[in-house]
């Protein structure tokens, strides 16, 4: 894993076209910065976050994050050499966990050996990634991160213009790379087989079509161009909407989708049967999307 001594690092966004979706760019911030925060949490680091926005050459959107440490009353930047040191353990650590996501392609390790302060992760194929026990720890037990992880690639992956993502330093020295061909494992959240039958938790980006607003009823909506009809069961989302929050034809809700399969001879794969919110993680409003547009 790579490592260095800074406090800044950059998102880059490859692709062919020189426009990206405003709310492809958003999210993928707000999950970013979730990451970070839940970081700082675990490290006790205390710093907070200043995101720059800059588009560079045609066919490439860099976002430059710098991670900050504020003194409270008097807004004053501190930079020592501690505050970069505990910057790059976080940077280093967020670009851990989208290494460990890569590796395991979204599913769970088949084992992990702890060695002193390492471990050794094994994926489903034999393979092994050696990585530091708090990271491999936060990766396992800390499900914000976990569903911001896989909530940034769904989000991304629902872009067509945008072909890889990486993380880079404040020199663009690549730190990691994940190719459009991985961004459909990155935000997978779990798969359990039964017999015959499998059920897949993906993070997912739905287009709301028709609206329920009894719990027992099924809310329509456009999956990856697909519509289907899915029960929402999340009870804090019932409350919002109990509260007042409206929703509309073409909002967008960013969630936790539970597809549930079963194996069918005849294809020789397993067939989408139904499907289920388990979460609602985000509420976009329709006239909150659009797309940003940069000059050359």
């Amino acid at each position: 894993m790579n490592s260095f001594n800074d406090n800044n690092f950059k998102l880059r966004f490859d692709g062919e076209q020189h426009q990206l979706d405003a709310n492809v760019l958003i999210s993928s911030l707000i999950h970013t910065t979730t990451i970070i925060q839940e970081l700082n949490r675990y490290f006790d680091s205390g710093k907070k976050i200043e995101i720059k926005v800059k588009a560079l050459e045609k066919g490439s959107f860099q976002i430059n994050i710098e991670l900050i440490e504020t003194v409270i009353d008097s807004l004053k930047t501190i930079f020592t050499k501690e505050n970069i040191e505990i910057g790059s353990l976080l940077i280093t650590s967020f670009v851990g966990l989208i290494e460990i996501k890569k590796f395991l392609k979204g599913k769970k390790p088949s084992k992990i050996e702890t060695k002193e302060s390492k471990s050794v992760i094994f994926n489903e194929n034999g393979d092994t990634l050696i990585i530091e026990n708090s990271i491999i720890n936060i990766y396992e037990q800390n499900a914000t991160i976990k569903d911001a992880l896989s909530q940034n690639f769904e989000v991304i992956n629902n872009d067509p213009a945008i072909n890889a993502f990486e993380v880079t330093d404040k020199n663009e020295k690549p730190l990691i790379r994940i190719e459009k061909e991985e961004f459909s494992d990155m935000s997978l959240k779990s798969e359990e087989i039964l017999k015959d039958e499998r059920i897949l938790k993906e993070a997912a980006t739905l287009n709301i079509v028709r609206l329920s607003f009894e719990e027992s009823l099924k809310w329509e909506f456009f999956f990856k161009g697909n519509k289907i009809s899915a029960k929402i069961n999340d009870p804090n989302f019932f409350n919002l909407i109990d509260k007042g929050e409206a929703f509309a034809k073409g909002d967008v809700l960013e969630v936790e989708l539970q597809i549930n399969q079963k194996w069918d001879d005849s294809v020789n794969t397993y067939i989408n049967k139904s499907y289920q919110v388990n979460r609602i993680i985000r509420h976009i409003l329709r006239n909150e999307q659009q797309k940003f547009e940069f000059e050359e």
